[in-house]
């Protein structure tokens, strides 16, 4: 988490961990966004602030769109998605009339300007996380198919 915090905590940005660890007396797990192809949570969003991005096969957050009204939250099976809440100034030209309330959905955007990927699995001690595309992933089962498959015989 404190990986996370540290890579979007940039200029415009609210720094803010993108997934939660749950943790027990014995395991941690993260709680992270699994980017849906058909997300739930990008249908229940109103005004288009999720959004599924074919160009980098993730769910994408355009927090500029996102009015804090939690239907994301709701629909995301996985926990992974929430809104947070900023004051942001109300300007007249150059000047300060004041602040209001600005929501953003917070949830993993896979770190995708970040070049050497999420910062997440870059930081896990254990390397429990780690990036795979769709092919190392088939890779990944029909692996583990074999191996049960011989454990069996």
């Amino acid at each position: 988490m404190a990986a996370c915090i540290e890579a979007h905590d940039i200029p415009g940005n609210i720094a803010a961990p993108r997934l939660r660890v749950t943790r027990t007396y014995e395991i941690s797990a993260p709680v992270a966004c699994h980017h849906c192809e058909d997300a739930p949570c990008a249908k229940a969003c109103p005004t288009g602030a999720l959004f599924f991005d074919p160009k980098n096969h993730r769910i994408g957050v355009n927090e500029d769109n996102c009015i804090g009204c939690k239907s994301c939250v709701m629909a995301c099976p996985f926990g992974a998605v929430s809104v947070a809440t900023t004051q942001v100034p109300v300007l007249m030209g150059d000047v300060r009339v004041g602040s209001q309330t600005k929501s953003f959905v917070l949830k993993c955007d896979l770190c995708v300007d970040r070049p050497g990927g999420p910062a997440c699995a870059e930081a896990c001690p254990t390397k429990g996380l780690t990036l795979v595309d769709d092919e190392r992933l088939a890779e990944l089962t029909a692996e583990r198919a074999r191996a049960t498959i011989e454990n069996e015989a």
